[in-house]
């Protein structure tokens, strides 16, 4: 982990609002499902610093980038970042997702703003000579983000209405498989679609590996904020400090 300054290359909205921020990266190489921090006003006002995934990172350009929705005064602003602008980071920060069982295919799952992590995870093991599943769900077609996709991908888009891809959720499109067997699978994105992707693991006895998302103060673990309950002797984990990857078995699911 680092703090250093970064410089916006560019920042675009890549879907109904929501963003793709590509900057420079002067801090210790990134992994997928890591996360930074950042601050990129002046001012008191957000106090706190912001959160987000990382979706890429290209070590030759030395550049990364994350995908962040529209939410609250801080995304407020930063969706007006323009390439030159300045930018706080510190990262890179939490675990990252485990490699697959030797002889189990990925199959990854993403909703959301948990499209960037997966984006990340799904580009990296196609690197490494493996062909994830790679399944995005989003709620219609104009929610399905403008980015790259990463090669090397059996690659599938589920929307609630059916407007663009596979009509359902990305649970429905994985329960319509019968060539899951032997998989390890990932996620990142709403708590139900995790929930649904932690029960079909459990069915198929295969492992899972999930980033959750949760409130965060300080990002380093020192606020307690963003502490979740978990089937362990510690009873609660910090999402950040202790994640934000977990194995779904131990999480606490309702």
């Amino acid at each position: 982990m680092e703090q250093f300054h970064s410089e916006v290359i560019s920042c675009r909205e890549s879907a109904r609002d929501y963003y793709e921020l590509i900057f420079t990266w002067k801090g210790p190489v990134p992994l997928p499902g890591q996360f930074l921090t950042l601050r990129c006003w002046e001012g008191d006002s957000p106090l706190l610093r912001r959160p987000f995934a990382l979706s890429s990172y290209d070590a030759a350009e030395r550049r990364a980038s994350l995908i962040f929705q529209k939410r609250g005064p801080a995304t407020s602003l930063m969706t007006h970042l323009k390439t030159g602008d300045h930018m706080d980071i510190l990262g890179p920060l939490g675990g990252t997702f485990p490699p697959p069982e030797t002889g189990r295919r990925p199959v990854i799952t993403g909703g959301g703003i948990g499209t960037g992590p997966v984006l990340f995870l799904a580009d990296a093991l196609s690197r490494a000579g493996l062909r994830p599943l790679l399944v995005l769900g989003f709620r219609d077609k104009n929610f399905v983000p403008r980015v790259h996709l990463p090669l090397g991908c059996e690659t599938v888009i589920c929307t609630d209405d059916g407007s663009a891809g596979q009509e359902g959720t990305v649970i429905d499109y994985l329960r319509s498989r019968d060539d899951l067997a032997g998989s390890h699978f990932y996620g990142c994105g709403p708590n139900p679609m995790l929930k649904g992707l932690h029960e079909l693991a459990v069915e198929q006895n295969a492992p899972c590996s999930v980033s959750v998302e949760e409130v965060m103060a300080c990002g380093i673990g020192a606020c307690q904020g963003c502490a979740i309950p978990v089937n362990l002797p510690r009873k609660f984990l910090r999402v950040c400090q202790d994640g934000p990857v977990f194995d779904s078995r131990i999480l606490v699911w309702t």
